[in-house]
């Protein structure tokens, strides 16, 4: 199949999806100012409820940030009494987070807040049309993490699940 070629005066896709992106980032930002998370933390939550016990060294390789940066994040959560740190039975000089009981509950509104968002942001789009932007963003996504990750390499589920970006 050939690609097409755009003609110059056509908005560049990528552009469009970065623009697309960034106004829901800040969108999304508004909605969980009044819970008391940012967006970052928001994919931290998510990220220790199917992946409990990981360390916070382990969370800064999972979003490429420095290990200070992740520190920061994970100490906001611990103050706000969102994530727990215990001594690790397999090594006790490691820290493992795991969601508090509060910390799901947060996690939960959150989730049910962004998919309100989604629904609102999409609402310009039919079904069939949200559908197929669905289809196709899912089929570059996995393309592109085709490209990245090469024959035989493995990434860790967070990197093949949608959303995941630096903190």
């Amino acid at each position: 199949m050939a690609t097409p070629i755009p003609e110059d005066d056509d908005p560049s896709i990528l552009h469009l999806v970065k623009q697309v992106q960034y106004r829901a980032y800040v969108r999304l930002e508004a909605v969980f100012q009044p819970l008391g998370i940012t967006a970052a933390q928001f994919r931290i939550l998510t990220t220790l409820s199917t992946r409990p016990t990981l360390t916070s060294a382990e969370l800064a390789r999972i979003y490429d940030v420095k290990p200070q940066t992740m520190i920061k994040q994970v100490a906001l959560l611990e103050s706000k009494g969102l994530v727990d740190r215990r001594e690790s039975s397999s090594n006790r000089r490691l820290l493992e987070l795991t969601l508090s009981g509060e910390g799901r509950d947060c996690l939960a509104r959150c989730q049910t807040e962004a998919r309100r968002l989604e629904a609102e942001i999409l609402a310009p789009l039919a079904g069939a049309e949200q559908q197929v932007l669905r289809e196709a963003l899912s089929r570059l996504n996995e393309a592109m993490g085709r490209e990245i990750a090469g024959p035989g390499a493995e990434f860790t589920s967070e990197y093949s699940s949608a959303g995941v970006q630096r903190v």
